[in-house]
């Protein structure tokens, strides 16, 4: 029976004498397009996860593998089929799984990039509810709560992923602050962007979105607006040097 708040390893056995050759096992595959996928050789791992399936068409890990090299090659269509059908594997197993969680939240962030929201939300709530202690599922189910279910919901799970991340992940407090933004919540938007500042003084997106902040605020571009436009653009963000042109020279 599973226990999928408390997921146990579970590894392939491989039997056989030394001296007999044999060709590689669907795990040795899977571990070999793994090392592809680090590298960045994403069609090349694509073509060892698919010679792992064809050993074993139940190899879970496989499918989820396969769907993040597709996913990198923004195949997202490719992608969520793979992770679908490792999510078959594991609901129709009575094995235990590793990460299970991860088939759900994969398959969220396919949805997300197709921009299917409903759906994302859907498989992220299922990853939370197989783990959840992963910071970065609030995050992104806090995005997609912001496109269709309202700032309330989208606020509540920003701060869980705070609080997840002991209040070290930059982006959260950002996003937040986006968020914040765009419903002219300036006061605590200011507030909550100060926060991943203060993790990343170079953090140039995050000195755009203060500026946008402050001077929604105030109304104008003053000095400092301009000020913090400009370590925007000292610091990478490309869009800073727009707003520069139209509103500080």
């Amino acid at each position: 029976m599973k226990h999928k708040q408390n997921i146990t390893l579970f590894a392939l056995i491989i039997s056989g004498l030394s001296f007999f050759s044999c060709s590689p096992s669907s795990q040795e595959l899977t571990n070999q397009g793994k090392q592809k996928l680090s590298d960045s050789k994403f069609k090349e791992a694509i073509s060892l996860f698919d010679a792992a399936l064809k050993e074993d068409n139940q190899n879970a890990d496989a499918y989820n593998a396969r769907g993040v090299a597709f996913m990198s090659l923004e195949e997202y269509s490719q992608a969520k089929k793979s992770f679908t059908l490792a999510i078959n594997v594991y609901e129709n197993s009575e094995k235990d799984f590793p990460k299970a969680y991860q088939y759900f939240y994969n398959r969220g962030n396919a949805n997300r990039f197709q921009r299917d929201h409903e759906e994302a939300i859907l498989d992220y709530t299922k990853a939370i509810q197989l783990d959840d202690t992963i910071a970065d599922i609030y995050l992104n189910r806090a995005l997609e709560n912001a496109e269709i279910n309202g700032v309330d919901q989208a606020l509540a799970d920003f701060d869980k992923a705070i609080e997840l991340s002991n209040g070290k992940d930059k982006r959260a407090f950002l996003h937040k602050a986006k968020v914040l933004i765009a419903v002219k919540q300036f006061d605590a938007a200011l507030k909550t962007i100060e926060n991943a500042i203060n993790l990343d003084k170079k953090y140039g997106e995050a000195y755009y979105f203060k500026a946008l902040a402050l001077s929604g605020k105030i109304g104008k571009a003053n000095d400092e607006v301009c000020d913090l436009l400009a370590s925007a653009e000292v610091f990478g963000y490309p869009y800073a040097a727009t707003e520069i042109q139209k509103h500080c020279e």
